[in-house]
C-alpha cells in the first residue's frame, strides 16, 4: 500500500477544500507514491517525533499543526527548526503530512469532539463555511447522461451533507449546426441538428472546479460540451469553525468552571465574566478562537471557551458572557486521537503508532 492511498482515505473524511485560506493542510514534504512502512501520529511536528518515527520504522508522520503555512518559510536549511525537520525527514525518505483546519472544521473533527467532551446538545456550527460549493449545469445527450453523472459522482460532485449521488435532471431538446472544421459527434456540416438531451445539475466543492471541468470534457461525447459553472453562497450547516450548543442541564457559572476543568483535564485557565450567572448555552472553538468572541455573543452564548485571548479581548465579557481561555493546545490536543483511530480502524497492513515523546514545552513559573 502506498502512502498516497492512506492520505487519500484521510482526505475523504476531512477534504483539503475545508481548510482556511491561510492554511497548508496535506503533504508538507516527501514522496507519497512510496510504499508505507508505518505511520506515526502527533499533535506537533518536532525532531523528537521524527526520531521516534525513524526508530519504529514509520515513513509517514501525521500531525495536526502544519510545518509550513501559505505564507511560510522561504528557504529550507538544516540550521532552523522547520528546515532541520524537513531535511531529516527527506534524508530518511519520510512523508510529513498535516491535518489542520480541515479537521477542525469537518464533520466528526476537532470542534465536534470539543462539543462532545462537554456533552453539548443541539450542536450547530458557530462560523459556518460560506461559498464552499459551486453548481454545475451541463447539457448532455440522454444516452450519455448516466455515464457523465457517474464520472462526476466518482470525483466528488453531488455530495450534500449525509447524502451522495445528488443531482437534478430535466429532459429537453438541444440544437446546433456544425460549421466547417467541426468534427461533430452527431449531425452533418452545415445542417441544423436536434438532439434529445438532459439538463443535469449538481453541486461540487469549489476547490475541485478544475477537475470538474476536465471530467466533463473527458466523459461528454460532444466536441464542445455546453455547461455552466455557478458560484453558490449557501451556508454549510455541518462544516466550519467552532460549535455552539446547550448543556445537558443549566448550571451556575462557578460550577460550570469546575465542570470545564474536570471534563478537559485542565490544571489552570483564564476567565472573565459574571460568575453569579447561569450557563446554559456554550460556544467552543479549538485552538485560537479569539476572533469569534463577538460571534459567540451575538449567537446568544452564556459562555465561550477557546484559546489565545489577548488582554483586551476579555473586556468583551461586559456584554454578559463568560469568557474562558483554556489555551491553544488544551482545546485541540485530542485531535490526534481522531486521526489515530481513523487509521487503526481502516488499515491493518501497517503499524499505526501514537507519539510518546511529544509533550507541551510550555511551563508556568
Amino acid at each position: 500500500m502506498t502512502i498516497k492511498e492512506v492520505t487519500q482515505y484521510l482526505e475523504t473524511k476531512f477534504p483539503l477544500y475545508l481548510q482556511e485560506d491561510f492554511d497548508n493542510c496535506g503533504v508538507q514534504c516527501g514522496d507519497v507514491h512510496q510504499e508505507i512502512s508505518g505511520a506515526m501520529v502527533c499533535f506537533e511536528m518536532s525532531e523528537q517525533v521524527i526520531d521516534e518515527a525513524i526508530l519504529h520504522g514509520c515513513n509517514l508522520v501525521i500531525s495536526h499543526h502544519p510545518l509550513i503555512l501559505r505564507r511560510g518559510i522561504t528557504k529550507i536549511v538544516p540550521t532552523d527548526r522547520v528546515g532541520a525537520m524537513i531535511c531529516k525527514a527527506l534524508a530518511h525518505n519520510m512523508v510529513l503530512y498535516s491535518m489542520h483546519t480541515n479537521i477542525d472544521s469537518g464533520v466528526g473533527g476537532g470542534n465536534d469532539a470539543f462539543a462532545e467532551k462537554l456533552g453539548l446538545q443541539n450542536v450547530q456550527v458557530l462560523e459556518p463555511h460560506r461559498g464552499l460549493y459551486g453548481k454545475l449545469v451541463v447539457f448532455v445527450p440522454a444516452d450519455h447522461a448516466e455515464r457523465l453523472k457517474s464520472a462526476l459522482f466518482a470525483m466528488g460532485c453531488g455530495v450534500s451533507g449525509s447524502y451522495d449521488s445528488c443531482a437534478y435532471t430535466q429532459k429537453g431538446t438541444g440544437q446546433f449546426r456544425p460549421l466547417d472544421g467541426a468534427h461533430p459527434y452527431l449531425g452533418e456540416t452545415g445542417m441544423l441538428e436536434h438532439v434529445n438531451e438532459e439538463r443535469v445539475e449538481m453541486i461540487y466543492p469549489a476547490g475541485l472546479q478544475r477537475a470538474v471541468v476536465k471530467t466533463v470534457y473527458d466523459n461528454h461525447p460532444y466536441e464542445e460540451p455546453a455547461f455552466d459553472l455557478l458560484p453558490l453562497e449557501n451556508v454549510s450547516r455541518q462544516t466550519g469553525l467552532g460549535r455552539i450548543g446547550t448543556l445537558a442541564e443549566d448550571m451556575p457559572s462557578g460550577k460550570f468552571l469546575t465542570f470545564l476543568k474536570e471534563k478537559l483535564g485542565l490544571t489552570h485557565f483564564r476567565y472573565r465574566g459574571d460568575t453569579s450567572g447561569i450557563v446554559r448555552k456554550v460556544a467552543v472553538c479549538g485552538g485560537g478562537g479569539a476572533g469569534f468572541i463577538d460571534l459567540a455573543i451575538t449567537s446568544g452564548a452564556d459562555a465561550y471557551v477557546s484559546g489565545d485571548f489577548k488582554y483586551h479581548d476579555f473586556f468583551k465579557s461586559d456584554a454578559g458572557i463568560l469568557l474562558v481561555d483554556i489555551g491553544h493546545y488544551e482545546g485541540e490536543f485530542f485531535i490526534k486521537n481522531i486521526i489515530f483511530n481513523l487509521l487503526k480502524e481502516k488499515f491493518t497492513t501497517f503499524a499505526t503508532l501514537m507519539s510518546k515523546r511529544e509533550k507541551l514545552d510550555i511551563n508556568y513559573f
